[in-house]
């Protein structure tokens, strides 16, 4: 009997040994973590991050989506740890970055994502007002509600907490895309009328003027917002129903018409008098088959390239 299951057993440790030649195992899961650009997604923005003693990583650009991704550990476990951001890509004559919800150029601008903000297993956004708290608390600040409940109440955007939308101004920023298309269906279009021009304002102003403080940054947003939805009221539609989008710039908004306006709201005469803020026609690009390259085929990363920990996984 002992003979006999002795036998079996020295059998069973052949077989498996065999057995071990066959590609059997079970590769483990990769995790990543996507982080969107956001004002639209926006399309061929370089991407990076940095987190708590650790070098900064580079990612590369963003995709079709605005997206980048990577696999690092940090990042992905611990992302509260990490701060983000988004820049014109240098040394690269062929850089461009678009909207692509209305092909807007978004070359110049910088979005940043502060410390503090992201969370495990949630979405990842930098958008103009994260930058825009990011830029108030500072290199080494880290992320609160405080702060960003002044930032939100200084552009007038209180109301886009405790609406049934969000219940917090983090779960706004992390998810933007998504709280805007609640806004949109939602009963008030004339908050996401608000929502959209002042965005689009501080996402021009901060371009035009990124010597400003946050605090003259956010008053002149809010009053060339203001401006937005007097000229156009169904914003982002014009009078046909036809999407558009607006463009500031220094010929509508010069340095004294910046420094005018940077420690007060305009007064109703003002609004209706100011300059006609310059609106183009929706014209979003069409999806290329390699979601990944950059719009003009320069070179840079994609969600590919950079640090070399992009790529598939369960992004978030």
């Amino acid at each position: 009997m002992k003979i006999k299951l002795l036998s079996t057993v020295i059998a069973g440790v052949i077989l498996a040994g065999c057995g071990s030649d066959n590609n059997n195992s079970v590769t483990p899961e990769v995790k990543s973590k996507k982080i969107q650009a956001f004002d639209g997604a926006v399309w061929g923005i370089e991407g990076s991050f940095k987190c708590e003693g650790e070098d900064t990583v580079r990612v590369g650009t963003t995709d079709f989506d605005g997206n980048i991704e990577t696999q690092n550990e940090t990042f992905v476990n611990s992302p509260e740890k990490c701060a983000v951001t988004f820049a014109p890509q240098e040394n690269n004559p062929n850089y461009k970055a678009i909207d692509v919800s209305n092909g807007k150029d978004l070359s110049a601008v910088t979005y940043k994502i502060p410390q503090g903000l992201l969370e495990a297993g949630k979405k990842a956004t930098a958008s103009p007002i994260s930058t825009l708290i990011a830029e108030q608390l500072g290199e080494d600040g880290v992320y609160d509600e405080a702060t960003a409940q002044t930032v939100f109440a200084s552009l007038g955007l209180s109301d886009v907490v405790n609406n049934g939308i969000c219940d917090s101004f983090s779960d706004y920023l992390q998810d933007v895309d998504s709280a805007l298309k609640k806004l949109k269906n939602g009963d008030d279009n004339s908050l996401y009328s608000k929502v959209l021009a002042t965005t689009v304002a501080v996402s021009d102003v901060q371009a035009l003027y990124p010597d400003a403080s946050p605090e003259e940054i956010a008053q002149v947003s809010k009053n060339q917002a203001a401006i937005i939805l007097h000229q156009n009221p169904n914003y982002p539609l014009d009078e046909n129903g036809d999407e558009l989008f607006a463009e500031i710039t220094k010929e509508k908004l010069p340095q004294e018409s910046f420094d005018a306006q940077k420690d007060k709201d305009l007064t109703q005469d003002e609004i209706e008098s100011a300059p006609v803020i310059d609106t183009k026609p929706s014209t979003p690009p069409e999806k290329p088959e390699d979601p990944t390259k950059p719009p003009t085929g320069g070179t840079g990363g994609g969600t590919g390239g950079g640090d070399g920990s992009s790529g598939g996984g369960t992004g978030n």
